[in-house]
């Protein structure tokens, strides 16, 4: 019992140590041009990847995405479940024993550059964090986290709202600050 407490303070600390580098040296926003057809990411746990095509559907409506991933936190894929360009999964065998991404996930997330990370995940919060600290974004965007130094835009939006409709309430906010109705 103790030997395990023991490891999650570890991880924590690993992980902490992670997303406070990644704040020391977070550079400024920039708000994505949305008739460009930015790259954006979005983030998931497990339990609303189930929702990818609603998801999927008004992502390319309301934003006209061409490029998107979905980068999905789970303890393990499952094999009825379709791997294709946009989809990323994170997995718990993904992490090393300090509780940090191996290097060869952690480069696959720093190569991918995006105008856009949007956070619908529902995982451990701390977590979620390290992983945006690795997400290459010019700006990112939550809806009620309470690390907010993290993001650059919060939405604070009812908990049970549906996703398609935060992101169409995200689509209203992000024109409204590029000055376009």
């Amino acid at each position: 019992m103790f030997i395990i407490l023991m490891m999650k303070t570890v991880v924590r600390f690993f992980r902490q140590r992670a997303v406070k580098g990644f704040l020391k040296r977070k550079k400024p926003c920039v708000l994505p041009d949305i008739s460009k057809y930015p790259a954006m990411a979005v983030l998931l746990d497990k339990d609303r990847f189930n929702r990818r095509a609603e998801i999927e559907k008004t992502l390319t409506r309301v934003f006209v995405m061409k490029n998107y991933v979905f980068i999905v936190f789970a303890d393990s894929t499952q094999t009825d479940v379709k791997q294709d360009e946009h989809c990323f999964f994170v997995e718990k065998k993904d992490f090393n024993f300090w509780g940090l991404l191996r290097k060869e996930k952690k480069e696959a997330l720093l190569t991918m550059p995006f105008d856009m990370v949007v956070d619908f995940s529902a995982a451990d919060e701390l977590m979620t964090n390290y992983i945006m600290s690795l997400i290459n974004s010019r700006f990112r965007v939550t809806f009620g986290k309470s690390c907010q130094a993290m993001y650059d835009l919060v939405i604070d939006s009812k908990k049970d709202d549906d996703m398609p409709n935060q992101l169409e309430i995200l689509h209203k906010y992000v024109s409204m600050l590029l000055g376009k109705r």
